[in-house]
């Protein structure tokens, strides 16, 4: 069975930004099927939105008009479209990262991939929050890039 995962924003920024880089390597798992890359409409819009803003854009000189609409293309064939994503996650401190953790939820995914300070410190077990997270979705594994490429590795070599 094929590991379901969840990437934010900034893993398909990256990712777009720097085909040589981690979060591009975590894509080219998803494109080449090792993992399946669940997706929703809010998360693909918001994508869309960050990638072509002029500010990115003038950081990213990669990030041409043409180049985003083909990498969302691209990733629009080979991710699972999850629809209507239900609520059953809060997280008060950045309520802008709910719906990746309810995407996951939803999906059923394993790992949710992230350089978000506040998604990462979900895993902190110190924390009563994580606790509270852990407990109620102990199947989510929140990782940044290269250790989530090092889990998947290790997992595959087993």
């Amino acid at each position: 069975m094929t590991r379901r995962v969840v990437f934010d924003c900034m893993v398909f920024l990256q990712g777009a930004a720097s085909p040589e880089g981690p979060a591009a390597a975590c894509l080219r798992l998803a494109e080449k099927g090792h993992v399946e890359l669940c997706i929703s409409s809010e998360i693909l819009s918001e994508v869309r939105d960050v990638l072509t803003r002029p500010k990115i854009r003038q950081r990213f000189s990669a990030l041409t008009a043409e180049t985003v609409s083909a990498f969302l293309t691209q990733v629009s064939r080979f991710a699972l479209v999850v629809s209507d994503v239900p609520r059953v996650v809060s997280l008060p401190r950045d309520p802008k990262d709910e719906k990746y953790l309810n995407l996951a939820a939803a999906a059923g995914a394993e790992y949710l991939v992230s350089r978000d300070n506040d998604l990462l410190n979900l895993m902190d077990a110190q924390r009563p929050e994580s606790q509270a997270f852990r407990a109620a979705f102990p199947q989510i594994t929140v990782l940044d890039p290269v250790s989530f490429l090092r889990a998947i590795s290790t997992q595959a070599s087993e």
